[in-house]
């Protein structure tokens, strides 16, 4: 089993997980130690519902458009702060398009 190297935060906890020694992480655990596997775990899991979080955000997104597009809500009923996040979003997305990016989805996130 291989080695990992760690460093810790203020805690004691596993901050972050490396190959082989760089900065501050110069402890070393095998790979199968339960610190490191729970690090690893906490890390997919922290992945998951980031992923989550965009897929949903792109549904919000969609469900303004909509309303928008049957006239149910006008944009400029939306808070300035709304109105400028989606036109931005609209507006990275289609530079992503036309850079050939489009279907990528998801990863053009801007946070509120």
């Amino acid at each position: 089993m291989g080695m990992l190297y760690v460093a810790r935060d203020s805690k004691g906890n596993i901050c972050e997980l490396h190959p082989m020694p760089v900065g501050d992480a110069s402890e070393a655990l095998p790979a199968d130690h339960p610190e490191v596997l729970q690090f690893i775990h906490e890390r997919w899991r922290q992945n998951e519902l980031h992923e989550l979080d965009r897929d949903f955000v792109r549904v919000i997104e969609d469900t303004i458009e909509l309303l928008i597009a049957k006239d149910l809500i006008m944009f400029t009923d939306l808070p300035p702060k709304v109105q400028e996040k989606l036109l931005r979003r609209k507006e990275v997305r289609q530079l992503k398009h036309y850079e050939g990016h489009f279907g990528t989805g998801g990863d053009d996130i801007i946070p509120l």
